[in-house]
């Protein structure tokens, strides 16, 4: 181990998770207490605020897993619960000198699991303060606020900034990867809403950046990923203000969810800003022996404008198939929001993403539906399938390169998801990421080749340009600036070189 450079490291690293996402338990050499060369943790604890967890401690299990469970069997070292940017810094500096891996973790939504790692995950997850100053201008958040705790700040003063729908993402991760919501095609991405952030950098460093200090950076932590620059330990929002919303919630026959997901995206192509869209198709899990649940194809979002007006937009899809169930009703922003929220898949779960430069054409969705059918089935309620949420707008505004999140022309994204439980067999976890592979495969003729960093994807091919296009070479010089030795790596992490 010791002849591995850090990135080759890590990159053996994943290859023991994609093995435990079949339910093979590996343990890591140093992370299970054998083997590694020895750290001085007990120092670490001591200039830490929070506190130091390690493996043997009655709480590790619990707080060392990420929520995927798919890559619950990396185990690091340490698990530091930062209180402060001065732990922040502490934990920073002690793993640099210690030459460990770094894993950085707000919420621990991490998609592929790198908010965990073999060496110290840096935890700011249980830094939640939210401060809403300048006459409600300005919201400045900790990197552990969750998304309902920064609209209950926010309520009061009748603003918002768009954030995503899971009540549990922190802002930390969501914003660095761009942040997408039903608020978004109105008030734009998350981290259009940025105007300051404060981190720390591989050299220890406290650095404030906005447009007028540390542009580079900036610019860089607007779309350029999680855990890639360092570790930020506030985020400062403008914020907008907000009115009463239409939402609505559709669901048709699965007959006739060809007609449907065209209709509905012909719909989407040609709404305003105010409107917003998730149309998805999916199964619900059950057990294997028992056989897949139906199929289901539904709407789900929200309209800043009157009931009206929804009603004359949606008429074309509503009249594409047999409606099953509807609501449209008028309600607030915040009972809107309390309205959609749904968590990420519990236990275990794959996702990937493209992004859709036009609707999805027959053929695809053709492809799509017959895939959705054949799910092999698991015990995850969570079950299994596919939603297309609409892009445009106020996103689009944006130019590609004016942040590091470039995805301002597409028209929406298609995310794929399959779930299992520990009870399912090897060969059913297996044969659930097959079926994903496999529709991911068959749908490539029909997308971009672009994909969403926030659903970031261990199997996604030509991640550089795939996540960040024209402005990876961009990102890899940031890096190069402020990490020049790669503390903050991981296998699909900004490089320090090209």
């Amino acid at each position: 181990m010791a002849d591995l450079s850090r990135r080759e490291f890590l990159r053996a690293g994943a290859g023991v998770a994609a093995s435990a996402a079949i339910g093979t338990q590996v343990g890591w050499l140093a992370g299970c207490g054998g083997g590694g060369p020895a750290h001085d943790w007990q120092g670490l604890a001591k200039r830490l605020q929070g506190r130091l967890v390690r493996p043997g401690d009655r709480s590790y299990t619990q707080i060392s897993r990420p929520l995927n469970g798919r890559y619950a069997s990396i185990r690091p070292q340490g698990v530091s619960l930062c209180a402060s940017a001065d732990d922040v810094r502490e934990s920073v500096v002690w793993a640099r000198e210690s030459g460990l891996p770094v894993a950085v973790r707000s919420g621990g939504h991490n998609y592929a699991g790198y908010s965990t790692g073999p060496g110290l995950v840096i935890n700011v997850g249980g830094m939640r303060e939210i401060d809403v100053s300048d006459g409600s201008r300005l919201v400045t958040a900790q990197p552990g606020a969750r998304n309902t705790m920064i609209y209950d700040g926010l309520q009061p003063h009748g603003v918002a900034i768009s954030a995503g729908r899971c009540p549990t993402v922190a802002v930390g991760g969501l914003v660095l990867g761009g942040g997408i919501g039903f608020s978004s095609r109105r008030l734009g991405l998350t981290c259009d809403h940025l105007a300051e952030a404060r981190i720390v950098t591989a050299a220890g460093k406290h650095l404030r950046c906005s447009e007028a200090e540390n542009r580079d950076l900036f610019w860089a932590l607007r779309g350029g990923g999680s855990g890639n620059f360092g570790v930020c330990t506030s985020y400062t929002f403008e914020t907008r203000p907000v009115d009463d919303v239409t939402i609505y919630d559709i669901a048709w026959e699965w007959d006739d969810a060809p007609a449907v997901l065209s209709a509905f995206q012909r719909v989407m192509r040609g709404a305003p800003d105010d409107f917003s869209a998730r149309i998805g198709v999916g199964r619900p899990g059950v057990e294997r022996t028992a056989g897949a649940g139906p199929p289901v194809v539904s709407a789900l979002g929200q309209f800043f404008g009157p009931k009206r007006d929804l009603l004359d937009l949606l008429e074309p899809a509503m009249k594409a198939g047999k409606v099953k169930s509807k609501l449209i009703e008028r309600r607030t922003f915040w009972k809107a929001k309390d309205y959609f929220y749904a968590n990420v898949p519990h236990t275990a779960y794959a996702v990937k993403s493209d992004y859709l430069d036009e609707p999805l054409g027959d053929q695809g969705i053709a492809k799509l539906l017959a895939s959705v059918d054949r799910w092999p089935g698991s015990s995850n309620d969570d079950g299994a399938g596919a939603a297309i949420f609409a892009s445009g707008g106020a996103i689009n505004r944006v130019p590609a390169t004016a942040t590091a999140f470039v995805h301002r022309s597409q028209f929406g994204i298609l995310a794929t998801e399959s779930t299992w439980t520990e009870r399912d067999s090897e060969s059913t976890v297996r044969a659930n990421v097959e079926w994903l592979d496999s529709l991911a495969e068959q749908l490539r003729p029909h997308v971009s080749g672009s994909a969403y960093q926030n659903f970031i994807d261990r199997g996604q091919p030509d991640w550089q340009r795939a996540y960040y296009g024209e402005n990876f070479d961009r990102l890899v010089e940031v890096k190069r600036r402020y990490d020049p030795d790669g503390l903050f790596d991981y296998e699909q992490g900004i490089p320090s070189r090209s």
